[in-house]
């Protein structure tokens, strides 16, 4: 750095040292001074400007020591003071009973100032790498898994918004580290192990490209990357392995002088090598979102090693590594910073939106997390314009980004050329056409699928302005559908005080009626899985191997519906272990049963919308063969002892022991009848909790109704045949209270219905 000014930068380090002087880091015996030398080194490898190394020197200066940001301006400027500023934590006094909330408020005063100044977060970034380097002397094992988590969550995406790899290589394998030892240890074990053999494949792979460009006059430059630990253990994650399942494979970067070249150094590796066609990605046509720029490539290199493969020019090289940190190069400024790294980048003005739209501190968060640091992809409109969403989007997210009124009218939707669901998601290239009709409004199942805060807040804005009886009949239509997917019963059949001491632990407010929950969930403020888990459902939390559940579909037949059904199933499932389809004799009519492995109900709820948004899906049903084995046992018991009853009462009246007991026998018979009664209101029960469908259909509540009247006037022939002394105020008595059950929980379900037509 031939212009830096030495004094100007002594100057600093000497105000600094003296402020923090007698402090000393958490491992007892470091003077303080040396956590902002080492931001400044990690800052100088990323040849900062002056400003921001004398910003990392005084970081903390107004935070922990009684000197101020007044001073600091007065002594090194507005600029440093603005970058000083940008980085103190707000008082902590002032949250002295809420920190939780200072910590948010601080990590919202440091974006926005970042989006000011993007050297406040370059400077946060090395202080947080350094700070995770010694996180190992915190003796709270709580608090440096919280702060680990933190640094994965936000500080990481960050680094890689801004696109400087070195810093989120490096802050991801530290966070591995703390977060996941046992995995981290064997892993980098395993790696290690390796690591000569891989050289031997990477000098053998270089020597045959350098002899090809040379060949060919193309200047080129060859170097081994090797991916860092925690992206390794991502990718094992992703496809299910084990650290045992590392292989071989190796990367080698390729740079060259011009986009020309790179085009042209693929083609030659590619005749040279077999290539993964799947593989391949063009980010030199279609960069990423933080702009970096390159060809990637998976050839089967020397002895058909698995080669990962990257070009570019010595311009995108530099982008790579340093990101929008480019701008504080030497040799570059910022009206020559490539496009893509200047301060106004979209994901900054995202977080100012997100900041003006939002006031509480953990929606703020939440936000952030789900607009801003997340993985990105680019989707394509059918005319090419680029829309940039994070990953794991579906088509309405897609929508809304293209206006309100597209997604509040998606109907579904041309992927590629194939008609798909609105909730389908989407991937990098992608190109979409929205299909929409007047028909349609906005649902509230679509909450399971949008990913981002502008789907998320059109969704909720438009179920706020639609009648209260309406949004009381959604919300008891969408939480009976998660109670009959966990086989849980009937909406009516819930307690309001079990209710609310579940859910005041969650949403802070006690309800006073059932029909206040229902209009929560029906207007987005409370989810079904809250009331669920307020239950004490221990499904919703799943067990470490997921679940095994079987599922049946029934749909109008048409071309491509077992491959539509399919394709939902496949996505959401750990494991199939069946997958049955058949017709109806005319082919009209289409079932399909399935055994999946699932991670927990909350996947078992999304497999059930997505499938009833297929096209032609009529009803799906989670079969349970313990529901199914239950009812046929208690049914048959039911109809063998109806069966054999007259000959038991026979027996028992023209028996010796019933001539000397003839009120024992009367009771007995009393008895019986109670628990034929009893046992014949648990198998409609049964009935309606495993098969929700059976309870949807008139024709059960026909024979429920005419069951107790065939009953009777059995009950009546019997007591003439047989000359029973039964009383027959008993009977009658026992009559209106099996109709009264019958018909409180018949009107249930005809209000049910009612409010769902």
């Amino acid at each position: 750095m031939p212009s830096l000014d030495e004094k100007r930068f002594r100057k600093a380090f000497e105000f600094a040292e003296e402020a923090h002087r007698g402090q000393i880091r958490k491992d007892g015996e470091t003077p303080y001074i040396a956590h902002p030398v080492a931001a400044v080194e990690i800052l100088v490898s990323l040849k900062a400007d002056e400003d921001t190394l004398i910003s990392a020197l005084l970081h903390d200066v107004p935070e922990d020591t009684d000197k101020t940001l007044k001073e600091i301006g007065e002594m090194f400027g507005d600029k440093v003071e603005f970058l000083v500023d940008g980085i103190t934590k707000l008082s902590k006094v002032q949250y002295q009973k809420n920190m939780p909330d200072r910590q948010v408020e601080s990590l919202k005063k440091l974006l926005l100032h970042s989006a000011k100044d993007i050297r406040v977060i370059i400077i946060k970034l090395a202080d947080r790498l350094h700070n995770m380097t010694t996180l190992g002397n915190i003796d709270n094992a709580e608090k440096r898994l919280r702060i680990a988590t933190e640094t994965l969550e936000i500080y990481v995406p960050i680094a890689n918004l801004l696109g400087i790899r070195e810093l989120k290589s490096r802050l991801e394998d530290m966070c591995f580290k703390f977060m996941f030892p046992s995995e981290y240890n064997n892993l980098k074990k395993k790696i290690d192990s390796g690591r000569e053999k891989r050289k031997k494949y990477v000098a053998r792979f270089i020597e045959v490209i350098e002899k090809e460009a040379e060949k060919n006059k193309i200047k080129i430059g060859v170097y081994e990357r090797e991916k860092n630990l925690y992206s390794i253990y991502k990718s094992l994650c992703a496809l299910g392995k084990t650290v045992d399942s590392v292989d071989d494979r190796v990367g080698i970067v390729v740079i060259v002088e011009s986009i020309k070249d790179c085009y042209q150094i693929l083609g030659l590796i590619h005749l040279k090598f077999a290539p993964l066609t799947k593989k391949f990605k063009d980010y030199i046509a279609n960069p990423k979102g933080n702009g970096y720029q390159s060809l990637h490539t998976n050839v089967f290199g020397v002895d058909g090693v698995s080669t990962e493969v990257q070009i570019r020019t010595k311009e995108m090289d530099i982008e790579a590594d340093f990101g929008m940190a480019i701008n504080f190069l030497g040799g570059y400024s910022a009206d020559k910073a490539p496009s893509g790294h200047t301060n106004d980048s979209k994901w900054l003005k995202n977080v100012v939106k997100i900041s003006e739209d939002k006031e509480v501190s953990e929606n703020f968060i939440e936000d952030l997390k789900l607009d801003v640091l997340q993985d990105r992809i680019v989707v394509l409109t059918p005319r090419g314009r680029p829309v940039d969403l994070p990953k794991g989007a579906c088509v309405i997210d897609f929508a809304y980004a293209i206006h309100t009124n597209l997604g509040n009218h998606a109907q579904k939707a041309e992927l590629n050329g194939k008609l798909v669901p609105i909730t389908s998601t989407l991937e990098t290239r992608d190109v979409v056409k929205i299909i929409t009709s007047k028909e349609v409004s906005p649902d509230l199942s679509w909450l399971h699928f949008v990913k981002t805060n502008l789907a998320k807040t059109k969704i909720l804005s438009y179920l706020k302005k639609i009648s209260k009886v309406a949004k009381i009949s959604k919300g008891k239509e969408l939480l009976q559908t998660e109670l009959d997917i966990l086989h849980m019963g009937l909406v009516t059949n819930l307690g309001l005080k079990k209710l609310n001491k579940g859910l005041v632990v969650s949403t802070g407010k006690l309800f006073v009626s059932l029909n206040e929950i229902f209009e929560a969930i029906g207007e987005g403020k409370i989810g079904t899985f809250q009331v669920i888990e307020a239950l004490g459902n221990d499904a919703v939390n799943g067990e470490s191997g997921g679940k095994w559940i079987s599922i049946k579909v029934v749909a109008k037949n048409r071309f491509r519906l077992m491959q539509d059904v399919y394709e939902v199933l496949y996505k959401y499932a750990n494991d199939m272990n069946t997958f049955k389809g058949w017709v109806s004799k005319n082919a009209d009519m289409a079932y399909f049963i399935s055994d999946v492995l699932v991670k927990n109900s909350k996947h078992i709820s999304k497999i059930f919308h997505e499938l009833n948004r297929v096209e032609g899906v009529i009803s799906v049903t989670k079969t349970s063969r313990r529901g199914l084995w239950l009812s046929v046992a208690l049914g048959s018991f039911l109809a063998l002892v109806w069966i054999i009853h007259p000959v038991l009462i026979r027996m028992s009246t023209q028996s010796p022991f019933g001539g000397q007991f003839p009120n024992l026998v009367q009771n007995t018979i009393y008895f019986g009848l109670f628990l034929m009664f009893g046992a014949l209101i648990f198998y409609v029960k049964l009935i309606g909790k495993f098969f929700p469908l059976a309870r949807k259909k008139r024709s059960l509540w026909f024979v429920v109704f005419l069951l107790p009247i065939i009953a009777t006037s059995m009950l009546a022939v019997e007591i003439l045949y047989f000359d029973l002394m039964l009383s027959w105020w008993v009977i009658f008595i026992e009559m209106i209270f099996m109709y009264l059950y019958i018909g409180i929980n018949y009107a249930d379900f005809s209000r049910f219905r009612e409010d769902r037509d």
